[in-house]
């Protein structure tokens, strides 16, 4: 395990996963301006251990430690400014439908007093920058209901990245969008990856999850298998997971 890990894990296995489980435990580390994807059949927990792993569920047994500080062990009030460092994003999108556009991505930060650090005019130009760099052509004066749900995510995934997490975490991120829009967003995660963010991810595009991870997990209802490159997957002699690769292809 690395000194300089952002997320830490040690043993891990999530409390929530819907099945009997009595496979391996999860130890690796996530640091800064790594891609790690999670895949896997359906139904085979991959949200729950990506929850856990953010800090989100509680473990059933090891341990997280986001920044050196184990989660297990925090206030509400110390959750809070932790959980900042970590940004989850579900595919279920969850914005105030009062609220428009700008509005969804600043009240976080308002919420986590961003504006004490930053001029509030500032955080409202710096929450523009992001939305005109995800997509140009969302109308910020709309509300929720009346945008796509591609642009809701977008605007969820802004809102995310306004609090200047170290990891973004994603169930998969891909869910709402044509092939156009997702190459489009594939470009915007790769440049703030980049910049230094890493990237937690969920996904069934086995070809992007291939040719961009550095680390990637695999997982079933039987076992969970961690590999430190795309290479040890692809050169693996698990038939299991050679079989899945090999569907998840065609």
């Amino acid at each position: 395990m690395r000194d300089d890990a952002i997320i830490k894990c040690q043993q891990l296995i999530p409390e929530e996963l819907p099945f009997e489980y009595n496979g391996n435990a999860l130890d690796f580390d996530v640091t800064r301006g790594e891609v790690i994807s999670i895949i896997g059949p359906d139904y085979s927990g991959k949200g729950n251990w990506l929850r856990t792993i953010c800090g989100r569920e509680d473990p059933l047994s090891g341990s997280v430690q986001i920044k050196g500080i184990d989660t297990t062990d925090l206030s509400e009030e110390d959750w809070t400014m932790t959980r900042m460092k970590v940004a989850y994003l579900h595919e279920d999108i969850a914005l105030l439908s009062a609220a428009n556009g700008l509005t969804n991505v600043l009240v976080p930060a308002f919420y986590h007093k961003l504006d004490k650090k930053k001029d509030g005019g500032l955080l409202a130009e710096s929450a523009l920058e992001l939305l005109e760099e995800i997509d140009p052509e969302i109308n910020l004066d709309d509300l929720p209901a009346y945008i796509s749900k591609g642009q809701q995510f977008k605007i969820a995934v802004a809102r995310a990245l306004l609090l200047e997490p170290a990891v973004l975490a994603i169930n998969n991120p891909f869910a709402h969008f044509n092939p156009d829009s997702k190459q489009k967003f594939k470009d915007f995660l790769q440049k703030k990856v980049n910049k230094g963010l890493s990237l937690l991810i969920v996904t069934h595009d086995i070809d992007y999850a291939l040719d961009i991870s550095d680390k990637i997990i695999f997982a079933n209802r039987e076992n969970i298998i961690y590999f430190d490159s795309t290479q040890a997957i692809l050169n693996c002699d698990i038939p299991l997971v050679n079989s899945f690769i090999h569907k998840a292809e065609q």
